[in-house]
């Protein structure tokens, strides 16, 4: 169970998250919703151990997220993923084999073909959507408890959407693999997610809350 509890982010006088308290229990398939800034991203920045929040803590499993060994339970798939100039889609494998202990390669190969992308070529050479692809298979392949999702759906077309839901569905069932998942793409959330939450200005809002929110900017 991943367990946010009260934890309050600042930049400077910004408050970008004000006291947030999550449950994430093992197996959900969780969507974070919000509009641009509302903290998403920041959220799973802290739960991924990539920041420190200023109040509160956040548990994995009941260990802090401070420490190694809940780190080696979450593959955390940010928006923007890095690489050296040099990487190819084997050597992103190799790197992440090595972190994770239980990481598959050979299935990890299997999905590099599934999507028709190239084992040995340059990921400097790939699309945003390519590289997209590349980073799901190797984030499902490292067979992690925990896997978090920043804008997983962005730059990839209808079709690679849907065998990416389908992909996350079955590990999320076939291993009890816990996914959360912040995206734009509420059709997709709808599909995949088993619960949501909805980020407004830093704040946790009730479903009735959220569906206020929205029925107020339509107006």
């Amino acid at each position: 169970m991943i367990e946010v509890c009260d934890i309050t982010k600042r930049f400077g006088n910004f408050i970008c998250l004000d006291h947030v308290t999550v449950m994430i229990p093992d197996g959900a398939v969780y969507g974070l919703v919000g509009e641009n800034g509302a903290g998403k991203s920041t959220l799973l920045r802290l739960i991924a151990g990539v920041y420190r929040a200023d109040e509160g803590e956040i548990r994995i499993d009941g260990k802090k997220v401070s420490e190694a060994a809940a780190k080696r339970d979450v593959f955390y798939m940010p928006d923007r993923q890095h690489y050296e100039r040099n990487d190819t889609p084997l050597t992103i494998g190799s790197f992440y084999r090595n972190f994770y202990p239980g990481f598959a390669m050979e299935e990890y190969c299997y999905l590099l073909e599934k999507f028709g992308l190239n084992e040995s070529a340059l990921v400097d050479s790939f699309s945003k959507g390519m590289k997209k692809q590349m980073f799901v298979a190797a984030a499902i392949c490292a067979n992690t408890k925990y896997l978090l999702c920043d804008e997983v759906f962005d730059g990839l077309d209808p079709k690679i959407r849907q065998e990416v839901n389908a992909l996350l569905t079955s590990a999320a069932k076939g291993r009890k693999l816990t996914v959360l998942i912040v995206s734009h793409y509420l059709e997709e959330l709808d599909k995949i997610c088993t619960q949501k939450g909805f980020l407004h200005r830093g704040k946790i809002l009730s479903k009735k809350e959220w569906d206020m929110l929205l029925a107020g900017e339509e107006k």
